[in-house]
This record gives C-alpha cells, sequence and structure tokens, in this order.
C-alpha cells in the first residue's frame, strides 16, 4: 500500500521522511564516531543506510532487501546491480565490526562507518528523485 500507514513497517513514513531520518540517524552516528564510540557510531550508521534504503522500497519494493536495516545493508553489499562504490560503502558498514579495537590508535577517530552510511544515503536519496512514486 503506497503512502503512510502506521501499522505497515515499511509505508509507516514516506521516501522523503525515511531518508530525513536517515539524515538523524547519520548525524547520531557521526557524533557517537566523533568521541570514539564505536558500538553505537556503527550502530546508527547501519540504521542510517537501511533507513535510506527504505526510502527507495516505499517507491520501488524488493523483497531481497529483506526487513531490517541490517538485512537492508547486506543486500546492499552483495548486489552486483548496484554500482561498486554503493557495494564498498555497504560492505564496510556490514564488515566493520562494533567493538572497538584493543589498542586504540592516537589521532583522528575512524569515520569511516558514518562516511560510507552518507554515500549509501546520498545514493538512495537520487533514486528516490529518479524513479519516483509507482502511480
Amino acid at each position: 500500500m503506497p503512502g503512510p500507514d502506521p501499522a505497515h513497517w515499511l509505508h509507516r513514513l514516506t521516501a522523503a521522511e525515511w531518508l530525513a531520518a536517515a539524515e538523524t540517524e547519520l548525524q547520531r552516528a557521526e557524533t557517537a564516531l566523533a568521541r570514539r564510540a564505536m558500538r553505537p557510531g556503527v550502530t546508527h550508521a547501519r540504521r542510517a543506510a537501511g533507513m535510506a534504503w527504505n526510502a527507495v522500497l516505499v517507491e520501488r519494493p524488493d523483497d531481497r532487501a529483506g526487513r531490517s536495516y541490517m538485512e537492508h545493508v547486506v543486500a546492499l553489499a552483495t548486489s552486483a546491480a548496484l554500482p561498486l562504490e554503493v557495494q564498498q560503502a555497504a560492505q564496510r558498514l556490514r564488515d566493520t565490526p562494533p567493538m572497538p579495537p584493543t589498542l586504540v590508535t592516537l589521532g583522528r577517530p575512524d569515520l569511516a562507518p558514518a562516511k560510507a552510511a552518507r554515500l549509501l544515503i546520498d545514493y538512495a536519496r537520487r533514486l528516490t528523485e529518479t524513479i519516483g512514486p509507482l502511480n
């Protein structure tokens, strides 16, 4: 059922609302990663990417993407139909351990999960602008 449906896991938000939610999650990821809180940072980055993909799924449902945010990330990481940079960003999110390394290096915190989520959000935004509603 296209359009907002509070009872449906996907259609409870519009594509634009899913993208806005993804941006909020990305901000949380960046904040957490900047303070070296790896577990919440990676979790928020994965959620951001998954929410962004929900925006695409609202317009073009695809059961292969699964329902959870992590299922979306895994599906994106293994989809040969997507541009290589999108697959690689999803692979980074899929493969980044949520626990910090045993030895923490000095210097800048690792923001790679947030950068990967940003790439996926931007890709999802371009897709939703291109494909538009089914109707």
